[in-house]
């Protein structure tokens, strides 16, 4: 699924450059042993065992990904960006949440995509019970079903607090680390949802649609790549 970067570069996050992503570390990436093949085009050098990673191909993934992005934005599909990482979570949440665009920040939920009718069915109730709260509905209740009620909200906020304003299959995921969360990648194969990704050496950057190979592991790292992404949104 991955796509041929271009020779032609499109200038449109000229604030994450080649110097940019060196300050912030994004160029180091695993041991070489936990390399994935597919790493091996991007890697500029090894030293002591540790891969380093061509940054000049990365910028150039993160262009192409970025126009690709657009071309979703311009369509007016929505964008879920997805990270449920403990050290990435918060950043991830704080993004989408400041593009108005749904979000995953914990563990994903198999068949979030696959078998979205009946995950909508429960966004819907979260919706319904949230409603019913803030208007005091919930008074009706025994203090103990008052209490059971408020543990459904929050399990069901927990799991799809981030989707409530998704309304329907999304135009693109932007996913924070593809290794691991292979199963929303898998998810978003099956259902032909384009992917652009967060990928470390480690990681299978082929099944990604546009892949960006760089280092996912630090949070400076994926809160500067999403704060420039973000820019496309406010346009």
């Amino acid at each position: 699924m991955q796509k041929t970067l271009k020779n032609v570069k499109i200038p449109l996050m000229s604030n994450m450059n080649t110097s940019e992503l060196m300050k912030v570390g994004a160029h180091y990436g695993y041991t070489r042993t936990r390399r994935h093949p597919s790493a091996k085009p991007f890697v500029k050098s090894s030293t002591n065992g540790v891969d380093f990673i061509d940054l000049e191909k990365t910028e150039a993934q993160i262009d192409e990904a970025v126009k690709f992005l657009k071309t979703v934005l311009d369509a007016n599909k929505q964008v879920v960006f997805v990270g449920s990482k403990p050290e990435m979570k918060q950043i991830v949440k704080e993004i989408s949440l400041a593009v108005g665009q749904p979000y995953i920040a914990d563990r994903y939920i198999g068949g979030t995509f696959t078998n979205y009718p009946q995950i909508r069915k429960r966004i819907e109730k979260l919706h319904d019970l949230l409603k019913k709260k803030e208007n005091g509905e919930l008074s009706v209740y025994t203090k103990k079903e008052q209490l059971l009620i408020q543990k459904d909200i929050e399990r069901l906020d927990r799991n799809f607090g981030g989707l409530t304003n998704l309304e329907g299959l999304p135009g693109a995921l932007i996913i924070v680390d593809s290794k691991k969360e292979s199963m929303c990648v898998d998810e978003a194969i099956r259902m032909n949802i384009p992917v652009v990704a967060l990928c470390n050496t480690d990681c299978d950057n082929k099944v990604i649609d546009y892949p960006i190979v760089i280092n996912e592991a630090a949070p400076q790292v994926v809160r500067a790549l999403l704060e420039s992404i973000k820019t496309i949104f406010n346009k």
